[in-house]
Formats: structure tokens, sequence, C-alpha cells
């Protein structure tokens, strides 16, 4: 991926780029979808931007990932957003290429926008390599916010140094 500095936001940490974000994208009335099992903080952050974590429920059937038929199902005329986290935050969870590509003609079609927490991206095994849903086309990297800090992959969680990548209107 590749964005112009204007599109890029350095924050104080990865909880602060989704805090951001939010504050930023979300108001009343909207809904913010969230897959379960979450990161912790995903629902009261989009609290305090006054909107409504929508949960979706995961299991081990789906891999502890969500498909397009749930997405599709649980978007309202009032959901703004999708969260996703991949690899997942606390499940280990991570789509492939294939996966992200069929939830993001879903997220196309239906207009609405995507987070993409990218912190775990570098710890994968066993060959998998995590992919961006922003890299699988120019209609999704115009809707998704690309989030990522430096904590996990370079051990530096002293340093607080996270980011936010996409529109650089918003």
């Amino acid at each position: 991926l590749e964005y112009k500095p204007a599109e890029i936001l350095v924050t104080l940490g990865g909880k602060h780029a989704f805090y951001e974000l939010a504050q930023a994208i979300f108001e009343e009335g909207d809904e913010v979808i969230v897959p379960a099992p979450y990161w912790v903080s995903y629902p009261p952050m989009v609290t305090l931007a006054d909107a409504t974590p929508v949960i979706l429920e995961t299991d081990e059937k789906t891999g502890f990932k969500i498909t397009p038929e749930q997405l599709r199902r649980a978007i309202t005329p009032r959901t703004k957003a999708v969260v996703l986290c991949s690899p997942s935050n606390p499940t280990g969870a991570a789509y492939s290429a294939e996966e992200l590509a069929k939830l993001g003609e879903v997220i196309v079609d239906r207009d609405i926008l995507a987070i993409s927490d990218e912190i775990y991206e570098k710890m994968t095994y066993d060959g998998f390599e995590a992919v961006s849903l922003a890299s699988l086309s120019p209609e999704l990297k115009k809707r998704t916010f690309v989030l990522n800090a430096v904590s996990k992959t370079y051990a530096m969680t002293g340093w607080r140094i996270g980011y936010a990548a996409g529109n650089a209107e918003v």
C-alpha cells in the first residue's frame, strides 16, 4: 500500500488511532459492526463517539471469522462501518485474501466503511501472510482505514506510536 503524507495520522498507539478515527467518522445514530470475540476497547470507543456497536458473533465453525452472509445480514441503513482485525486479537483468526475479497464485495455493495486493524500483521505462522483489505482494490482502499502501531511488530510497547492510513479528507 502507498499513501501520501496527508493520508497518514500518527497517533499515541493503536488504540489512539482507533479512537481518533471513531471521533472523526461516527456520530449519534450510526451503527458499527464489531465481530466477536473482539479486542476489549472497540465497543467503548464506538460508544464514546455516540455510535452504537453491533456485535456480530463468530464461532469455531467459521474459524472465528465473519462470513459475507453474516455481514450482509447485519448491515442496516444506519450501518456506517465494520471493524476487521486480521490477524485477530484475541482469537488469532486471520482472513485469507479470498475471504477478505468476498467481505470487500459486501462492503462496496452496501456502501459502508471498513476499519482494518492490522497491528498483528507480522505475527503469523506456518507460512501464512496477512493481507490488507485496502490492498485488494482501489474501491476498497477508498473506503478502508488501516490502523497499525509499532508496539507488537517491533516490541516497542512503551513508545506508544500508532497510525491510521486512509482518506485524507477524514
